[in-house]
């Protein structure tokens, strides 16, 4: 019988991986902005290295979570994967 050890992955681990993936000399900006009644919405940007804020056309559309909008703002500038490490 085969056991499965994966750990879910919760909003508090999918944020703690995206941070640890966005290099230190990016600057990272969130926002709430407003939704339907009672139910806020979130957008991010992630600026390049060493820039002193993030330019507007960077900003992610709005998601239902934190999460989802930094992983949009950081799959739109991350750079390319490396073709040696393989698939």
């Amino acid at each position: 019988m085969s056991h499965n050890y994966a750990t879910p992955m919760t909003p508090e681990r999918r944020l703690a991986r995206l941070l640890a993936r966005i290099p230190e000399d990016r600057i990272v900006r969130l926002e709430r902005v407003a939704g339907a009644p009672g139910t806020p919405r979130w957008r991010a940007a992630i600026g390049d290295a060493g820039a002193a804020d993030c330019p507007a056309g960077r900003w992610s559309p709005p998601f239902d979570t934190m999460v989802d909008a930094l992983e949009a703002a950081w799959k739109a500038v991350r750079p390319p994967a490396d073709p040696s490490r393989g698939a």
